[in-house]
């Protein structure tokens, strides 16, 4: 009897051994620099650990009922594990869709640029650990009754992938985001091939010389901006600014990023959302009446707006292998190099799309030290254990520095016929009814900070549209009008522009 016990215990023990040693070395990568306070927030990290050690012995799991796929899998996820868990751990660098792109445009010497002895010595030992582990697995393990086997297995992989208070951290983490990032990688790629229809007539600009700036902001509340009457001195440098008028009574249709952007740069709006997801932005309408192109991400692509990513002429990464799971500095300023790269070029119109991080969760990642005006600031990742001031000085600590940023790329802009154009996908709660960030909706969430700022050459030859602005500017506008708008901003005159929508008439 006790033999036969042993004949089904000893695959699983074999399992739980290899989940012990992926959780030791590869695993912990995800968790050890994860900031808490206090035996509570060490204990809801540590179950955290746990759910992912839990789904890596679920797939371990699987791929070890057959000896034959044991062979083949295990040494592959195993190398793949160990180089993720390495650039984790010395870069602070996590695979991501965008890290695929990245690979695809990049030639072989920049990709041969991260390869180091450390590394290979690394993937050498973790093949050698694998053969043994396979031979091993051969010698002596022997799954009795397999398909009973592969059925829990399969359960488990199932239940923790498409449970979806499972799955979210499952996408970002190593083993699990090596599929995630390279299904979504493919996902974004199948998307582009869905060419959607042009719009139709011409698109006709006269200024012969005139730069749009678009920032697509994150996670910024209309009612947090000094510029708006709030309280605190959160924009000070835009404060100072005498061509800029802030929107501060804008209601974001949408309240999620992956749904938003797609709303704001296309014809979407209330009586016609699907627009967002069959037909272009106004990137291509731009293109249309000569104009250069940019888009610069310091957010991931996502599959529902990387159509308009790659309508542009360029579109370049800034936050490579970062993720919402990245406790390091992810700053906006990040940008700057590239939009310079971009303002050089020869082209004398030009559209630039900045995406930036902003206010975006875990909110003293996005922003230097020297600007924690508000202290205290966050001490842990779980937001239940921060007081309101924590979690309020940190968000108002994040648009003191966007501020900087603003006023960083306002000044790359005031010798030129420029317009800048800011809009936030949506806004955030800061406390509202017991809900803080953006996990679910909320009447908090559809009021994002909106401004536009005008260099002294465009009002010469644009006053009349600065006019407009000034007199719409308390006006209650949905973010349908910025489509639009920005369309007017960059004085393209097309047929598919709305007239009620412009803030600019």
């Amino acid at each position: 009897m006790l033999h036969i016990i042993k004949k089904h215990v000893k695959p699983l023990i074999f399992v739980v051994l290899l989940t012990t040693f992926y959780g030791l070395f590869f695993l912990l990568s995800d968790f050890y620099d994860m900031p808490f306070s206090g035996l509570s927030d060490f204990a809801n990290i540590s179950i955290q650990f746990l759910v992912i050690a839990f789904s890596t012995f679920g797939l371990l799991y699987l791929i070890s009922v057959n000896r034959y796929i044991f062979a083949v899998c295990f040494p592959v996820l195993t190398v793949l594990c160990a180089i993720l868990a390495y650039f984790k751990y010395t870069a602070k660098v996590t695979l991501t869709p965008m890290l695929f792109e990245m690979a695809m445009v990049n030639d072989l010497r920049t990709d041969m640029d991260v390869v180091s002895w450390e590394l290979i010595l690394l993937i050498l030992l973790s093949i050698l650990f694998s053969i043994f582990v396979v031979f091993y697995r051969f010698k002596k393990i022997n799954f009795q009754y397999p398909w009973v086997h592969f059925l829990l297995s399969l359960l488990v992989v199932f239940g923790m992938t498409h449970v979806r208070a499972f799955a979210n951290p499952l996408n970002a983490r190593i083993p699990y985001n090596i599929y995630y990032s390279a299904s979504t990688y493919l996902a974004n790629k199948k998307e582009i091939k869905n060419v959607r229809p042009d719009f139709y007539g011409k698109a006709i600009c006269h200024d012969d010389s005139i730069t749009v700036v678009v920032i697509l902001g994150e996670s910024l509340r209309a009612s947090n901006m000094q510029i708006n009457g709030y309280l605190r001195p959160t924009t000070p440098l835009l404060c100072k600014e005498k061509n800029v008028l802030s929107l501060k009574n804008i209601y974001s249709e949408e309240a999620f990023t992956h749904t938003s952007i797609p709303y704001l740069l296309t014809r979407a709006n209330h009586e016609n959302p699907d627009r967002a997801y069959n037909e272009r932005s106004f990137v291509s309408l731009f293109r249309k009446a000569g104009y250069r192109t940019a888009w610069i991400a310091n957010q991931e692509p996502v599959s529902t707006f990387f159509y308009f990513m790659k309508e542009c002429d360029s579109l370049i990464y800034v936050n490579s292998g970062k993720s919402l799971y990245h406790y390091e500095k992810w700053l906006d300023e990040d940008i700057l190099p590239y939009m310079d790269s971009e303002l050089k070029r020869s082209e004398k119109r030009q559209l630039l799309i900045l995406h930036t991080i902003g206010s975006h969760w875990w909110y003293n990642a996005h922003f230097p030290e020297h600007f924690e005006r508000w202290k205290p600031t966050l001490h842990s990742k779980v937001i239940s254990s921060n007081s309101h001031e924590r979690m309020l000085n940190a968000y108002d600590n994040t648009i003191l520095y966007s501020d900087y940023f603003w006023n960083a790329v306002i000044n790359r802009l005031r010798n030129r016929k420029a317009v800048l154009i800011y809009l936030s996908d949506h806004g955030e709660c800061i406390g509202e009814d017991g809900m803080y960030t953006h996990g679910a909706d909320h009447e908090a969430l559809h009021h994002p900070g909106c401004f536009v700022w005008f260099s002294d050459l465009y009002i010469k030859t644009h006053g009349d549209k600065v006019e407009s602005l000034s007199r719409n500017r308390l006006k209650k506008y949905n973010s349908s009008f910025f489509f639009h708008s920005v369309l007017s901003a960059g004085s393209v005159e097309c047929d598919v522009l709305e007239v009620e929508e412009d803030i600019f008439r």
